[in-house]
């Protein structure tokens, strides 16, 4: 959604300075007044004298009266239609074209459970209440404070839900949280609280320079007074500092060991005389290189360029070029050859290979052997690599040890288990990304176990799982944790092509089809997502109570609910999937069974009503989570 409050159907404007739009006519100071306090009154509505006197405190009461209706009869001549005002015997209340101001919008969408709605019910708000109206006598100016005061408190107890909602998910920056923050500090830029506020929505998305700016600007405006930011503030921004650190600390850390892909250069082919050989062993030499392109642990440079060095030169074309390894061809008068994968700051062959050049049909064996030197020639890469980068023995038992926690029961503790061997061994081994991979996953399934509550975790996830792919882009782990993330972070699309990639990478897991079946589900796909589920079951029968837990959701969304609640059955503990309990057996017509698991709902999240407990659910589709938030009610939830 856009961060503006959608002036096109607004028509009135009373915080900031009051104006009416698309009118060139002058409206009335006591009418933007007027409009102000029938809104803000019981039922809308105001009587007679109390709106005469409210505008004209010092004047006889029937000349306040008179005054009155003047007024009404002069907003007569600004209708079209409408009215602002309505009259009834001896009441007036608030006509159509004051339900289309600003004031309206926010009053009436403030407190909704709708996240977009109060957004933009917030964003309508643009300054004081009739800010430029403060001259009057004192039961106006009275009422004015009053009026003013209760628009503020509604507008900042509402905003600190609003910033949760804004960064429930853990996303990246959005230009929503600025424009709030900035619509909050013009309607009051003293309020320490509105600073705090801000400063966790930036720190739960990891925007650590918008963090600081705020509490800088806090400074400033605190110091011009002689103030400096109370206890709580400090705290704040010294706990949140101290977290941001120690991530980044991690984040440089990992960049500056984490090994770079290897750079591949191919030497001109030449004879043992050293002259450059003949065009079709050229060929042959490039179409290798091409095949070496495909493979993502390593980059090939362009022959074009390589093949410009000179081999008793190579050390100036090393430095232009930055090759780790380079490939010679050496060519025997018998058409035989030999290709060698040569390191070149040690000079050490890794590899070699003798090729037989037969005379007949020499055009078509060539692209074979092409492609069976470079599929032999990568391997050959690969394995030294793995070799030279095999870290601590340590650190993968870690690994193991976390592995064996996620095949468990899947509960908080054996989560926390999980991820504390996980950190073990990327403090032992900070390339290893699986470890990381796994880290994002403890993460991601908290979050969701947590009932979606604290972004910052979905935050980390996406962080560690971008990690891994960095570390390993050929390792399909990172990509199906990090298209997990994406999907609980609304990116349908992206999640959706990670999520192709970790298949193609790694098309025989079980616990990707798991994954990826559990997301088609989201996307809509219901049939493609059981028929993954069933693979998945197939190649882990003796499967943990995540499988089961996803099975179900799967069922859920096929409206199979008798399924969904027979594979929460198979689950050592029930308390994951107690949203899919709840509302299989409320939509299955077992209320009291749904009630029972609801009221264990409420103990888990206190507080949660049914629509934040649905909005949960990452569905493509709104009527899907339409459906989630009448089964919580048929289950009784709030």
């Amino acid at each position: 959604m856009t961060v503006d409050n959608g002036t096109e159907q607004t028509l009135l404007w009373l915080t900031g300075t009051p104006r009416l739009a698309g009118h060139d006519g002058f409206l009335p100071t006591k009418a933007y007044v007027l409009f102000a306090a029938l809104l803000l009154a019981p039922g809308q509505t105001l009587s007679r004298p109390a709106a005469a006197s409210l505008l004209w405190e010092g004047v006889e009461h029937k000349r306040a009266l008179g005054n009155l209706r003047q007024l009404l009869s002069r907003l007569q001549s600004f209708t079209d239609g409408s009215s602002f005002v309505m009259s009834s015997g001896g009441h007036l209340m608030a006509g159509p074209k004051i339900l289309k101001s600003d004031l309206a919008t926010f009053l009436q969408s403030v407190d909704t459970e709708v996240s977009n709605a109060r957004l933009e019910a917030m964003m309508s708000v643009h300054g004081e209440l009739l800010d430029g109206h403060e001259t009057g006598d004192e039961q106006f100016y009275l009422w004015l404070l009053s009026a003013r005061k209760r628009v503020k408190d509604l507008f900042f107890s509402a905003l600190g839900p609003v910033f949760d909602d804004l960064t429930r998910l853990g996303h990246k920056k959005t230009p929503a949280i600025g424009a709030l923050a900035e619509r909050a500090l013009s309607l009051d830029e003293d309020r320490e609280q509105t600073y705090r506020d801000i400063m966790a929505a930036y720190a739960r998305i990891g925007d650590h320079a918008s963090f600081q700016q705020t509490f800088d600007r806090l400074r400033a405006v605190l110091e011009s007074d002689g103030l400096s930011p109370d206890k709580t503030t400090v705290a704040l921004h010294r706990r949140l500092t101290s977290y941001d650190i120690a991530e980044l600390d991690k984040d440089v850390a990992l960049h500056e060991t984490r090994p770079s892909q290897p750079r591949i250069a191919f030497m001109l082919p030449t004879d043992t005389e050293m002259r450059p050989a003949g065009p079709l062993i050229r060929s042959l030499v490039e179409d290798v290189a091409y095949g070496l392109t495909r493979y993502r642990t390593f980059k090939v440079l362009s022959p074009h360029s390589s093949f410009a060095a000179e081999r008793d030169n190579l050390e100036s074309f090393s430095d232009k070029l930055r090759f780790d390894y380079f490939v010679t061809t050496l060519v025997f008068e018998d058409r035989h050859a030999s290709i060698a994968l040569v390191k070149s700051h040690s000079r050490e062959i890794i590899w070699s290979l003798d090729l037989s050049l037969g005379e007949t049909d020499l055009r078509t064996a060539f692209r074979i052997l092409s492609r069976q030197v470079s599929t032999a020639l990568a391997n050959a890469l690969e394995k030294h690599q793995l070799d030279v980068t095999a870290g601590s023995p340590t650190a993968y038992l870690h690994l193991l040890t976390g592995q064996n926690y996620l095949r468990g029961e899947c509960h908080l503790p054996a989560l926390r288990r999980a991820r504390a061997e996980f950190r073990k061994a990327t403090e032992l081994e900070p390339s290893m990304a699986v470890a990381r991979a796994r880290t994002a996953q403890t993460l991601q399934l908290e979050w969701l176990i947590l009932g979606g509550d604290d972004p910052n975790l979905l935050h980390r996830a996406h962080a560690e799982a971008e990690a891994a792919m960095q570390i390993d882009p050929a390792s399909g782990i990172g990509h199906w944790v990090s298209a997990m993330v994406a999907l609980y972070r609304r990116d349908f699309d992206l999640s959706a092509e990670r999520f192709l990639e970790a298949e193609a990478l790694t098309p025989h897991s079980a616990d990707l089809l798991l994954q990826h079946a559990d997301a088609l589900a989201h996307f809509g796909q219901t049939d493609e997502a059981w028929e993954r589920f069933q693979q998945a079951i197939d190649i882990n029968p003796l499967a943990p109570d995540l499988y089961w837990w996803a099975g179900a959701s799967i069922a859920y969304k096929r409206d199979d609910y008798q399924t969904a609640i027979d594979l929460c059955d198979q689950m050592k503990q029930d308390e994951p999937a107690l949203r899919v309990l709840t509302v299989s057996h409320a939509l299955i017509g077992n209320i009291d069974t749904a009630s029972a698991y609801a009221n264990r709902l409420k103990e888990i999240h206190p507080g949660m009503t049914a629509r934040q407990l649905s909005l949960l659910s990452p569905d493509r589709d709104p009527q899907v989570t339409e459906k989630l938030h009448y089964a919580y009610r048929l289950a009784g939830m709030a």
